[in-house]
């Protein structure tokens, strides 16, 4: 009797939980989206010129929190664009900008000359392609890996491509600089 009453019991709780999980995959699935397409939406981009025109944004209403503040940027069509910076520098939230994943808080983002807010978002994000960072490790020295870009370079170039990238101090602190060895990742 009493292992009946305890699966009795644990058939309740199932049903408790399941019933709280079902509530919240319904509110998931009813939300309504922030981002909709307008009247008349372009479903066409004439080409793959991007524009940040005095871009703010921030993910809540607080002023205080933006991460993005007046970005000015004007990447032409074929260009090839790198974003580097430390980890949570805004990159992603920038590049999300493009396809409209989020909308600007301030300023405007243009792609083929039109404000992305004019195109139906499907026809935007089909026309918009992105590359994300790919995690790679490393293996020899540091100045091996940097030789990748151009197996010619002088240190000197080496040298520029790192102060370039603000990571001339990182190199140097280690006790071999450019010869430090990697290892194996």
């Amino acid at each position: 009797i009493l292992m009946s009453l305890m699966m009795l019991s644990f058939i309740f709780v199932s049903f408790v939980m399941s019933k709280a999980s079902i509530a919240r995959i319904n509110e998931v699935l009813e939300e309504k989206p922030d981002i909709s397409n307008p009247d008349n939406a372009q479903n066409t981009v004439a080409d793959g010129s991007i524009t940040f025109e005095h871009v703010d944004f921030g993910y809540t209403a607080d002023k205080a929190r933006t991460v993005l503040r007046d970005i000015n940027l004007t990447i032409r069509s074929g260009e090839t664009v790198g974003l580097i910076g430390g980890t949570g520098s805004a990159k992603s939230t920038l590049v999300s900008l493009i396809p409209r994943l989020y909308d600007v808080t301030a300023g405007r983002v243009t792609v083929g000359g039109r404000d992305v807010r004019t195109y139906d978002t499907t026809a935007l994000r089909d026309a918009v392609a992105m590359v994300l960072q790919k995690n790679v490790l490393f293996s020899g020295t540091i100045e091996e890996n940097l030789r990748w870009g151009n197996e010619s370079a002088t240190q000197e170039q080496l040298e520029a491509a790192c102060s370039v990238a603000q990571a001339d101090a990182f190199v140097k602190s280690f006790p071999n600089g450019y010869q430090t060895d990697l290892g194996q990742g």
